[in-house]
């Protein structure tokens, strides 16, 4: 029997409307695919960087000035990674200084992003937030979640195969939530980490079990958005929106 620990925690004060409006106003794609709340992308710790893209689409009536901020959450010993939104930018910078134009109905070129991630021969994964917003209304945005996964081929494997692990449910909620979990033998430890702008954890429960159903009273959280991240083994597995009315 496993202590596994969930952690709920809050990303945003952002009134359920609003949240709904974003869902609508903007998205990301890549290769003519809609892209989630999380993305893996696996590359040998030998590899010079791990790459990935992504379009920004402007579904609005009204052009936008789209810019980008990096959240670098998890980043392995030894590792690094930049960002380009049209022009590349210094490991440094953690906000692109400039936007880009998008007209409504339309999106970004298939070459103006790319989050670049180095390795430097470290076999872990590193996990990043990138937002992209409206410089003009930081209320319309589009949030992904990076997990970039360097491990030799052979060890590249889904650390919940063989198990499963349900959405919260239901969803919006308005004072308990729950999810069924089975998690398999090489699950250590698990958690859900989900920080706001401020980083503030709003609830933790302990799991006794390696299979069941949990219920969390979310009863005292304000009405708004929540997201709600999946750790496995000490790294983020996905992350998903949880609505509170």
């Amino acid at each position: 029997m496993k202590n596994i620990r969930i952690k709920l925690l809050t990303v945003a004060s952002i009134l359920l409307t609003t949240v709904s409006m974003n869902a609508q106003e903007m998205y990301l794609s890549w290769e003519g695919e809609t892209l989630g709340d999380t993305l893996t992308i696996w590359g040998s710790p030998d590899s010079s960087e791990i790459v990935f893209h992504a379009v920004v689409h402007n579904m609005t009536v009204n052009w936008m000035e789209i810019k980008v901020r990096r959240n670098r959450l998890e980043m392995p010993d030894s590792t690094s990674g930049y960002f380009c939104w049209g022009p590349c930018f210094a490991e440094h910078v953690e906000e692109s200084p400039d936007s880009i134009l998008i007209p409504s109905g339309g999106s970004s070129a298939d070459t103006a992003f790319s989050g670049h991630y180095i390795p430097n021969a470290a076999i872990g994964t590193a996990v990043v937030e990138y937002t992209f917003y409206n410089a003009e209304n930081e209320d319309q945005y589009v949030k992904l979640l990076v997990k970039y996964w360097a491990s030799p081929e052979g060890i590249a494997e889904d650390p919940l195969k063989g198990g499963s692990i349900s959405n919260l449910y239901p969803n919006p909620a308005t004072r308990l939530v729950s999810f069924d979990f089975v998690f398999p033998e090489k699950v250590k430890t698990a958690g859900i980490r989900i920080t706001n702008l401020f980083g503030r954890v709003l609830k933790e429960v302990d799991i006794v079990h390696s299979s069941g159903k949990l219920t969390v009273d979310v009863g005292k959280l304000e009405s708004g958005v929540y997201f709600y991240s999946l750790l496995l083994n000490g790294h983020v597995y996905e992350t998903k929106k949880l609505v509170i009315r």
